[in-house]
């Protein structure tokens, strides 16, 4: 298993793709696949959905890489 990082931000501005971290959430996956997958079902779709016009999340492996981002609405894999 792998480490992983997905990191909620809250925008600086309407429509800006920079802002400051809210939230930083560390699980394991398998691979790069799944770990964008399980951001989108678990993270996106909880209980604690993310405000997109506030909010926008990057997801990251554990050397810092980006692999995915999301700056408006997630669909579910």
């Amino acid at each position: 298993m792998e480490t992983y990082y997905l990191k909620r931000y809250v925008r600086t501005g309407p429509g800006q793709t920079t802002g400051t971290i809210t939230d930083k959430i560390k699980f394991t996956a398998e691979n790069a696949a799944e770990a964008e997958a399980s951001s989108r079902r678990k993270f996106f779709y909880s209980a604690e959905k993310m405000n997109w016009e506030r909010d926008f999340a990057l997801l990251e492996d554990a050397t810092g890489k980006i692999i995915a981002h999301w700056f408006d609405e997630a669909p579910i894999a």
